[in-house]
């Protein structure tokens, strides 16, 4: 009788039911890590995005109020790790980051007469590809370079300039406003 009344005290999961809850915790993990890496991968590009537009605005307010030419050029990653950030020599790369800068003599490098106006490192993993390695404003807001567009590849992607899924394509028109494209193109 004192056995019967210690077996009904006792409580407890058996071992099936535990081994059950381990697979259906194992599915739903299977089956939510690749959403999970989609939505991460979304929240990069934009991040990445939303830095990308916020310099390229603040170029051309620069421009307007100060009178003034005012590039945003690449950042060349091996500067930025040393603490004293250069523009990109050549290339299109721009995922080190950017450099706002006022560009006194029109050359889209940082030069002893310009002045540094903001450094950006780049927010998040994600790869940005320009069609140039800087952008000028002009002192009426105008793009002195015409047109342009950046594309914001997810982490992992290739830094190819063309419409990948999951990635975003800023896009600036002659008066250098960017605006984020819906389309695979700037049309």
């Amino acid at each position: 009788m004192i056995r019967s009344t210690i077996r009904k005290s006792q409580k407890g999961f058996t071992l099936a039911e535990l081994c059950a809850a381990m697979a259906v915790s194992g599915v739903l993990a299977a089956v939510g890590m690749p959403a999970m890496a989609s939505f991460n991968g979304k929240a990069v590009v934009t991040a990445q995005s939303e830095g990308l537009m916020s310099a390229l605005r603040l170029a051309r307010n620069e421009a307007v109020s100060r009178g003034e030419q005012v590039s945003v050029c690449a950042m060349d990653p091996a500067s930025a790790e040393s603490g004293e950030p250069k523009c990109l020599a050549r290339g299109k790369n721009w995922s080190a980051g950017w450099i706002v800068f006022v560009d006194r003599d029109d050359r889209g490098d940082i030069d002893d007469a310009d002045h540094v106006v903001s450094v950006q490192q780049a927010p998040a993993p994600a790869g940005v590809v320009g069609t140039g390695r800087f952008v000028t404003y002009r002192p009426t807001g105008v793009l002195l370079s015409g047109m342009g567009h950046f594309r914001v590849l997810a982490p992992g992607q290739q830094l190819l300039d063309r419409d990948v899924p999951g990635a975003a394509l800023i896009c600036l028109n002659k008066t250098g406003r960017p605006r984020i494209a819906g389309e695979p193109d700037c049309n």
